[in-house]
């Protein structure tokens, strides 16, 4: 299994190793934070770092089982799949834990600053890495348009996935822990999308900011390539 994904994965090597870096300094600065005021202050953006890496495990093991052709693989790649889609949102939901940055008496406010945004697109890059590998999966198996197709479809998901975290206070675990609840709420708000317009707005918007900017990370990738 290593070593079919280190063959799959050649070219992204270096991307990887960026992520863990960034990762790495990412929890450096809250280190440094909790440190200097003896307060566990934001130490919950470094969980939320870890899970957001997650999704790239699932999309890393999917990408790499799908180049082999045999229906054991195919099986393992389809269950790394939804392993992925269940965790995907956990990536782009960084950004939101912009709403923690504490402005009124907040001596380390600069470093406050500087430290939610690095979660952020951390958290984000890692999302679009994720998202790249299960794109590319479905191009190969159904084509280009297909693929695209996929890619609104992932991140519309990941946007409601994103309310329902933030807002709902639901976690990918709770898909485990507590499904019935979670689906009942999840149902509630499908299936009332008038009373819910609100919502369907925030959705709207933040799947389509993230589609920008994923299609940002998509054509450097492509210039990268070309290079």
């Amino acid at each position: 299994m290593l070593t079919l994904l280190l063959a799959r994965h050649r070219a992204h090597v270096p991307l990887f190793a960026a992520l863990v870096v960034a990762s790495a300094a990412c929890s450096a600065l809250v280190a440094a934070r909790v440190s200097h005021t003896g307060r566990l202050t934001y130490t919950f953006l470094v969980y939320n770092l870890a899970l957001a890496w997650i999704p790239v495990a699932f999309a890393a093991a999917a990408y790499a089982l799908g180049g082999v052709r045999s229906r054991a693989s195919a099986a393992l790649a389809g269950l790394c799949s939804v392993g992925w889609l269940l965790f995907f949102p956990n990536a782009p939901y960084l950004v939101t834990d912009l709403v923690h940055l504490k402005v009124n008496a907040n001596r380390l406010f600069w470093f406050d600053v500087l430290t939610l945004p690095s979660f952020a697109w951390t958290g984000m890059a890692l999302g679009f890495l994720s998202l790249f590998l299960m794109q590319r999966l479905v191009e190969d198996r159904a084509g280009r348009v297909w693929s695209w197709l996929f890619v609104g479809a992932a991140l519309a998901a990941a946007a409601f996935g994103i309310y329902l975290g933030r807002f709902r206070r639901w976690n990918s675990w709770d898909v485990v822990v507590d499904p019935g609840s979670l689906a009942a709420d999840v149902l509630r708000t499908l299936l009332h999308p008038f009373q819910n317009a609100a919502v369907g707005a925030f959705c709207a918007v933040l799947a389509g900011v993230m589609f920008v900017a994923y299609l940002v990370f998509y054509a450097w990738t492509s210039v990268r390539a070309r290079a």
